[in-house]
């Protein structure tokens, strides 16, 4: 039976642990909390990760390291030059990612009640702990349910604009955003099907599965979505002509659940 990430009580689990981080990466994830830990000062309050690298599912070469960190107040200007500086240098001297991205908030942003669905859900199940506070701790735990559905693809009718803006402009970068695409429709589609499914998953094939399941007539274009999403395709064209044939009809699923 597929595993559906939920605990003993039907709320859904935090999907990493640093127990998780494969041998491969170690040494990667140890120097990214150095180097937060001595770049950013006393304000730094947690070091976290989310994505395959916490949940043991990174690939030599092909994942990225997703990192966040949290301050007690807002980051500066300072702070997300040094954030900057420190992806550059993790990115040259390792390897087995192919990039390093650090976000960055104060850490009562995420924790608000308005941003339970949201940014809460992003600390509580999708970010895992290195250092410092479990902020993710403060968010009341979520069931697999349409307030999450409604609540945690964020504005996602402006993540549908953007993609058709940047991919108009000069230079744009087809491999990056070929996989933007593809990743953000397989989350939405997979998350306007999450409360049928009954349970949450990061992992793009279970994804793939519970949307065969819930919407048969979506899977031809979610198999692309996660080729194009996770397969290091840089196929921009494709990636367009998904979102222009599948956008539409997952606009419309998402606002008869009231996204």
């Amino acid at each position: 039976m597929t595993d559906r990430g939920l605990d003993a009580e039907g709320f859904i689990r935090r999907e990493g642990s640093p127990s998780r981080v494969q041998p491969q990466f170690a040494e990667l994830v140890a120097d990214y909390v150095a180097g937060c830990r001595g770049s950013l000062g006393d304000r730094l309050d947690g070091v976290y990760l989310y994505g395959s690298i916490p949940r043991g599912a990174a690939r030599v070469a092909v994942s990225d390291l997703d990192g966040q960190v949290l301050f007690t107040s807002d980051p500066t200007d300072d702070d997300l030059l040094a954030l900057r500086d420190l992806e550059r240098r993790l990115a040259a001297a390792h390897p087995v990612v192919s990039g390093v991205e650090i976000l960055a908030h104060r850490h009562s942003d995420l924790t608000t009640p308005e941003q339970r669905h949201d940014g809460g859900f992003h600390l509580r199940v999708l970010c895992t702990p290195f250092w410092g506070t479990d902020r993710g701790a403060e968010v009341p735990r979520h069931r697999p349910d349409i307030d999450l559905a409604r609540g945690v693809q964020g504005n996602w009718r402006a993540a549908l604009e953007r993609f058709r803006s940047r991919a108009a402009e000069p230079g744009a970068d087809a491999r990056a955003l070929t996989r933007s695409i593809g990743r953000r429709l397989t989350r939405m589609a997979f998350t306007w099907v999450m409360p049928t499914w009954g349970g949450w998953t990061s992992d793009p094939a279970v994804m793939a599965g519970a949307v065969a399941q819930v919407e048969p007539g979506w899977s031809v274009p979610m198999a692309e979505a996660v080729e194009l999403g996770w397969e290091g395709r840089a196929d921009l064209a494709s990636a367009l002509r998904v979102l222009d044939d599948w956008g539409g009809r997952l606009t419309e699923a998402g606002e008869a659940l009231g996204a």
